[in-house]
């Protein structure tokens, strides 16, 4: 869909699309995920891809970003044969000035998967895991603080 100025706005294609960052179009190999997803793609009004929606056999994704297509909010799932879990990824905005390619720093990580339970984690500026509330696939909980090397300087279980 092309809004008056024949600007993309969203796109809904089952094969891997372009990447549309800064004005300028990537060929679809830059972009993550499987080629025999569905894709539905959200731009913002300069035609730049500003998030979209991804299912495919084994899971699914949802993102929406910041400038220069960095994501901001990142939902996934993946799951196969009876093992996966789920994600919810907030990253912090990123430097304004640091142009493309720039990535942007996770701050809080909340997801469960069969191999580790359900986890969340607060991380720093720097993206470290810095307080960790875990149920463990045993059922047994925890929670950590962290120092910024990841060595654990407190815990309650």
């Amino acid at each position: 869909m092309v809004d008056k100025r024949g600007r993309q706005r969203f796109l809904l294609d089952s094969r891997k699309p372009p990447l549309i960052v800064d004005g300028q179009t990537y060929p679809p190999e830059r972009r993550s995920g499987p080629e025999n997803g569905s894709y539905l793609i959200f731009n913002d009004e300069t035609g730049d891809e500003k998030g979209g929606l991804l299912v495919h056999p084994t899971g699914g994704h949802i993102a929406f970003d910041y400038p220069h297509a960095v994501d901001g909010i990142n939902l996934s799932l993946s799951a196969k044969d009876g093992v996966g879990g789920a994600g919810l990824t907030i990253n912090g905005i990123p430097d304004p000035d640091a142009g493309p390619g720039v990535r942007a720093t996770p701050r809080a990580l909340f997801g469960c998967h069969t191999a580790f339970g359900a986890q969340l984690a607060l991380c720093d500026s720097q993206g470290r895991p810095r307080i960790v509330l875990q149920v463990d696939e045993n059922d047994r909980p925890t929670i950590k603080i962290l120092d910024g090397d990841g060595k654990t300087v407190n815990e309650l279980a």
